[in-house]
């Protein structure tokens, strides 16, 4: 405890040096966290445009082999319906499973009188898109989906843009069916929506899975996408599911939404190591700023160091005190820095900025999502470099005999 005192004497000594320690410490602080926060939003964004908009929910099943070759031969992995009610029933039997979708996704040509585009679709219940869309993402529902009608279809905004398109007019969809044969089917546009992707929002439509079955010509489905209630559960689940499935004789392919996700893990990782880099950046830069400082108060107590060596205290317990001093300015500047991101994401909350994420269409609000794991990674990230800095500066002085410390001057 004396030490503690003595060490906070001798920080509040020199107010404006402490004072500007503190602040550049709850500064880079305040940096990295913001910008921690900022990357947690996209990447919350991103999880919920793969599961949501993307339709990917948190597991999808296939027949075994589909996912290296249900391109080229697509009829060969489909599931008839009397596989998809067996497997369904044995997946809904998991207490964990919220929703067991089956779908069927198809392209072709979709025609409005003498304009035609390419589009493609995927094959889904209205309400099992009514369930999707209610999926909690990190505490969050999501409100932009839950309204669209699909009895028939609903089309992509950019297509309807581009086509000219209105809610309740008819289009014809030209496909090709399960024999090869070609196939057509009237359809009408029930609602216009933004997918969320630009690379997918100029072509693509979400029909109703019984009417891609009637162009498709046959009741079936190439895959099951499954969402659960505990999302940190996952892989767990999906292992009991391949599991269950297995033993009753499926040969079966599952994989998680963000390994078939086309941008989630790419962004994520070149995000994580944009915010490594800046992570050493600001500690070098944090550190020497300390250094610098440190010097300065080691320089000015030499002979107050050389006093308490000459009175029998040991060099490890001068390192000590000086370490504690730095420990100190770091919790403060940091607690300090914790205190000021709650209060900007409060002021970005009710301000209601937004921008559009990477590969997204649609804007979201500016927030930032602190996680305490990673605050307190940043919180021993600062209390290190405090400690760090107060023990290079004092070695040197520490080295010198007390003889020739005493006889310094400043």
């Amino acid at each position: 405890m004396y030490y503690i005192q003595f060490a906070i004497k001798n920080i509040f000594r020199k107010k404006q040096r402490s004072f500007v320690t503190i602040f550049t410490i709850c500064l880079g602080f305040c940096a990295l966290g913001v910008l921690s926060g900022m990357l947690n939003n996209i990447y919350s964004r991103l999880k919920e445009q793969a599961i949501i908009n993307e339709k990917l929910g948190h597991i999808t099943f296939v027949k075994a082999g589909y996912f290296q070759y249900g391109k080229v031969n697509f009829n060969e992995y489909l599931w008839n319906q009397e596989e998809l009610e067996k497997i369904i029933e044995i997946i809904k039997s998991n207490d964990e499973v919220i929703l067991t979708s089956p779908r069927l996704s198809l392209f072709g040509t979709l025609n409005k009188s003498d304009i035609s585009s390419i589009y493609i679709s995927e094959g889904i219940l209205p309400e099992d898109n009514k369930i999707l869309s209610q999926t909690n993402i990190d505490g969050r529902v999501n409100q932009n989906i839950q309204n669209i009608d699909f009895s028939n279809v609903a089309i992509g905004s950019e297509l309807a843009k581009n086509l000219d398109i209105k809610v309740g007019e008819s289009l014809t969809l030209l496909g090709i069916a399960y024999d090869g044969t070609p196939n057509a089917i009237d359809v009408v546009v029930n609602s216009i929506y933004n997918t969320g992707n630009p690379a997918t929002n100029d072509k693509f439509l979400l029909i109703n899975l019984e009417i891609v079955q009637e162009l498709y010509g046959k009741k079936s489905a190439e895959k099951i996408i499954v969402t659960v209630k505990n999302s940190k559960r996952i892989k767990a689940i999906q292992q009991e599911l391949n599991y269950s499935l297995e033993n009753a004789g499926y040969n079966i392919d599952s994989k998680s939404w963000d390994e078939i996700s086309v941008s989630y893990l790419k962004v994520r990782k070149m995000f994580s190591v944009i915010f490594r880099v800046l992570i050493v950046i600001i500690s070098i830069i944090i550190l020497l700023m300390m250094l610098n400082t440190f010097y300065m108060n080691i320089t000015e107590r030499t002979l107050e160091i050389a006093s308490m060596r000459a009175m029998g205290l040991t060099r490890g317990r001068i390192s000590y005190l000086f370490c504690l001093e730095g420990l100190i300015m770091s919790i403060l500047g940091s607690v300090i820095a914790i205190a000021m991101l709650l209060l900007i994401k409060f002021i970005l909350k009710t301000v209601n900025i937004t921008f559009v994420p990477p590969v997204a269409s649609v804007e979201v609000p500016v927030e930032i999502i602190l996680i305490p794991t990673n605050l307190t990674c940043l919180f021993m990230v600062f209390i290190s470099l405090g400690v760090i800095s107060s023990l290079l500066s004092v070695t040197d002085v520490l080295q010198k005999s007390i003889a020739e410390t005493l006889k310094y001057k400043i």
